[in-house]
């Protein structure tokens, strides 16, 4: 019993170890069929391949050249893909298809003495063509493109009002002491050293007018042989007495003025030329004369409120001073001086306080001082 159990027990593992033996030949032969090489052989062959294209000096190249990808071209193995130690799937790709292959990339990690080195991209290639390197290079730094600056769009200055002369500058304190006392009705007749001054200053002087002139002698401020007027006339009836004016041959003529034109001229252009052709006379018999003109004065609210006539005396005034201007004649502005209370009862003439003021500033207005 005992025998016939050890018989079978030998039996049985005989049995097993040639199952066991058959399994390792048919492995065998299996890998051959795939491969064709031994798998430790074929590995060799492999590393073999990359020696022979001398990856050390590649890798010194690299180093030297500062270069980021290198292509290395390896031979395709005839036959099914052969696993390379430390290569994956995920790394070399699927296998190649139809002939074609796909870029597989070397993972330097399995080379821990490798990995301060840029990485290397490698390529198959059906032929046996040498090892083509590439390398990538930082961009040529170029300036950064700047705009133009920008500028404002050229504008014109703002204008601004010239300084004033000292002209300007006395003559306006002049007109905002006078009308302090016009408005306090404070206006006091010429002391005798103020009269004395002015008949010294008009010596020359002849006041040419209707009986807005009239007035300067009626009221003591200067001599009436120093006076020429014609009541209620216009300028054309005023040139009538431009040979009186003549006969003294005076070295200023002051015009004087009134209302009785804006009746008389119904039209503008009519007054500018009767004033023209007035001044041309003057200066035709009298020979280098200085000319001035006093600005005609409007009437008097009240009367100005009953003539329609008189309503032009405004624009009048601004054509007098303009045609003036363009002849060579001072315009005397006068009419800062008006106040209603120093109107007489015709609502056209003005009382002595007028005057007053009149006289004292013309005297500054013709000062050589001024």
């Amino acid at each position: 019993m005992n025998n016939h159990y050890k018989k079978l027990m030998r039996k049985s593992l005989h049995m097993i170890l040639g199952a066991i033996g058959f399994f390792l030949f048919v492995s065998l032969l299996y890998i051959f069929s795939v491969s064709g090489k031994k798998p430790v052989q074929a590995g060799v062959d492999v590393v073999k391949q990359i020696e022979a294209q001398n990856l050390p000096a590649l890798l010194q190249e690299i180093r030297q050249k500062e270069v980021t990808e290198v292509e290395v071209t390896l031979p395709v193995p005839d036959g099914p893909s052969v696993p390379v130690p430390g290569w994956t799937d995920d790394e070399t790709g699927a296998s190649a298809q139809n002939g074609e292959t796909e870029g597989k990339t070397l993972n330097f990690n399995d080379f821990p003495d490798l990995t301060d080195i840029p990485v290397i991209q490698v390529t198959e290639s059906q032929t046996d063509a040498p090892a083509q390197v590439e390398t990538q290079t930082d961009p040529v730094p170029t300036e950064p493109v700047t705009e133009p600056p920008q500028t404002e769009p050229v504008t014109d200055p703002i204008p601004t009002e010239p300084p004033l002369t000292v002209k300007q500058i006395r003559i306006n304190d002049f007109k905002k002491e006078w009308n302090e006392k016009l408005d306090l009705n404070d206006v006091r007749n010429l002391s005798a050293e103020e009269q004395q001054q002015i008949h010294s200053m008009f010596m020359n002087t002849i006041f040419f007018g209707d009986s807005m002139t009239q007035a300067i002698g009626d009221y003591g401020f200067i001599d009436m042989s120093q006076v020429v007027y014609k009541r209620s006339a216009s300028l054309d009836a005023l040139k009538e007495k431009i040979p009186e004016v003549a006969a003294v041959f005076p070295e200023r003529v002051v015009i004087f003025v009134g209302l009785n034109n804006c009746n008389y001229y119904k039209t503008p252009e009519a007054f500018a030329d009767a004033f023209t052709a007035m001044v041309e006379s003057l200066r035709e018999q009298i020979p280098g004369v200085s000319l001035y003109v006093s600005s005609l004065l409007p009437p008097s609210d009240v009367l100005g409120s009953t003539r329609a006539d008189l309503v032009r005396a405004p624009m009048y005034d601004a054509l007098l001073n303009h045609t003036a201007n363009l002849l060579g004649v001072e315009y005397i502005d006068a009419n800062w001086i008006v106040r209603q209370q120093n109107y007489l009862k015709d609502g056209i003439h003005m009382n002595r306080t007028f005057y007053r003021v009149w006289f004292r500033y013309l005297q500054m207005l013709m000062s050589p001082n001024l």
